[in-house]
């Protein structure tokens, strides 16, 4: 988990705006508290609200029955699901909690209001939708044409916590179980596993139970 904590002044949405609008909109924010494995939106629900991670991290997924693909995992400072703000439906995902969360929350009436007052945050959060739309066209496009063992490696290279240092080693930024990693690839729980393995077999990667650490990141993009 990610132990960064978003302050309401320092989000991204709020960049262009005064300190006098940012104080205004902090009135009229409420926090929300979850504790690990709660859903905060569901998918098909109405809308709830416009919700940014303030602290920990939920993951956004659809499920089948008793399967779940995971489209996204969000951290500290991510807008968890706005489409229904722009076209007025349902939510067009799950969101559930993955650690315990702490959620900026607008209700529904002031989210409208929001984007209605303030087109830079109108601007700020298509942005992020048109982000997410390409993530999912790339997401469609592993699943369709890439091998379990090329999406395993895409998955660890963009859950990695690169910083600063220079230095071939990376750890993921969060731990994953076997069944979330599967669940981002896209695959069983034990096919997911095997490419990991494999992975670790080359010299690409070191398995610390949950913990995982990338030896070389160059490599592993050439496998993804």
């Amino acid at each position: 988990m990610s132990s960064r904590v978003q302050e309401f002044e320092t989000l991204s949405l709020w960049e262009k705006l005064s300190p006098a609008d940012r104080a205004k909109l902090r009135g009229q924010v409420r926090v929300l508290h979850l504790h690990a494995r709660q859903v905060l939106v569901k998918d098909g629900a109405p809308f709830a609200g416009l919700h940014i991670v303030k602290s920990g991290n939920l993951k956004l997924c659809r499920t089948s029955k008793d399967k779940e693909q995971i489209l996204d995992i969000l951290g500290p400072g991510a807008v968890v699901d706005p489409i229904p703000l722009f076209d007025g439906g349902a939510h067009a995902v799950t969101a559930k909690t993955m650690t315990p969360v702490e959620v900026y929350c607008f209700s529904p009436e002031v989210a409208q209001k929001l984007i209605a007052e303030y087109p830079a945050v109108l601007n700020a959060l298509l942005n992020i939708v048109s982000l997410r739309l390409r993530k999912l066209a790339a997401l469609a496009n592993d699943l369709a044409f890439k091998d379990v063992t090329s999406r395993v490696c895409r998955v660890l290279l963009e859950q990695a916590a690169f910083d600063e240092v220079a230095s071939d080693e990376h750890m993921l930024a969060r731990p994953l179980t076997r069944q979330e990693l599967a669940a981002l690839v896209g695959t069983a729980r034990e096919v997911a596993w095997r490419a990991l393995k494999n992975l670790e077999r080359d010299g690409l990667i070191e398995i610390h139970g949950q913990h995982i650490t990338i030896l070389d990141a160059a490599a592993l993009a050439s496998r993804a």
